[in-house]
């Protein structure tokens, strides 16, 4: 039914970055059980699931154990700043990781050097295995022209002015403009719009709480709870349906919705 169920392992993150809404709920990570639960309730839904929505996936104490349980029956992406790569075993069969370049600052104290080599060095194991890496990179990163340049040596290609690039086999960047996240406090407002949210992919919370996308970080948009419910009588919710007719009819039917500007601004 969805291409790809964003799953939130923890909301819990080890950087502060200035272009991150920030977690305001309650920190938490989910549990081996909690997530055996999960695996059983989303199976049939989809064929991928990406470990993302707020928080980063690889401070999760048992990562690779999540990562084992996942891949039995579903193909797993990861979405990482970068920092904890390392502790990923390359013995696990993950399809794709998107890097989060732009995360990197100096005030963590760590080189851009020491930070591109680790990276590289788990990389280099996981695209051997057929893993996907995409490099992600904001227009505006303070570091982007010496993160550019390490990339352009690395994989002998000058990226330095281009936007997406394959970079070798299996390897790719995408250099983007920073989204805003839809909030309440934004200037931006429309009604009129649409969204892949609830059309083609959905997002659960490390709580159970579903929401329509990976941008409602704050679950703002309550659909349900995956471990109170089953994902198929919460798709029949009127809230659901109210929200998936009017994207559907380029309407943005929630007041959340029209705060946001991702799809206009990716499309």
């Amino acid at each position: 039914m969805f291409k790809r169920i964003y799953v939130e392992i923890t909301n819990v993150c080890n950087l502060n970055c200035s272009f991150c809404i920030g977690n305001k709920r309650e920190k938490k990570f989910i549990s081996l059980e909690e997530f055996e639960i999960l695996l059983n309730k989303l199976e049939g839904f989809t064929d991928y699931l990406y470990f993302h929505i707020m928080g980063e996936s690889l401070i999760h104490p048992y990562i690779n154990e999540l990562l084992e349980k996942a891949n039995k029956k579903f193909k797993v992406n990861i979405t990482t700043n970068g920092y904890f790569i390392k502790k990923i075993k390359n013995n696990n069969n993950i399809r794709q990781i998107n890097i989060s370049l732009h995360s990197f600052d100096l005030k963590y104290k760590k080189s851009l050097e020491q930070y591109m080599d680790d990276i590289f060095e788990v990389s280099d194991l996981l695209t051997q295995k057929g893993t996907i890496i995409n490099y992600r990179l904001w227009v505006g990163c303070l570091y982007k022209e010496d993160i550019l340049r390490i990339l352009s040596k690395k994989y002998e290609n000058n990226v330095m002015e281009l936007r997406k690039v394959k970079l070798k086999d299996n390897v790719f960047l995408d250099v983007a403009e920073e989204f805003t996240w839809p909030s309440y406090d934004n200037d931006y407002c429309s009604k009129v719009g649409s969204c892949r949210g609830t059309r083609d992919h959905i997002g659960v919370l490390v709580d159970g709480t579903i929401v329509p996308c990976c941008l409602d970080s704050a679950g703002i948009i309550k659909l349900g709870n995956i471990y109170k419910q089953d994902l198929n009588d919460i798709i029949r919710s009127e809230l659901f349906k109210k929200i998936n007719e009017g994207f559907k009819n380029n309407l943005k039917v929630h007041s959340l919705c029209q705060k946001c500007n991702f799809y206009e601004i990716r499309r």
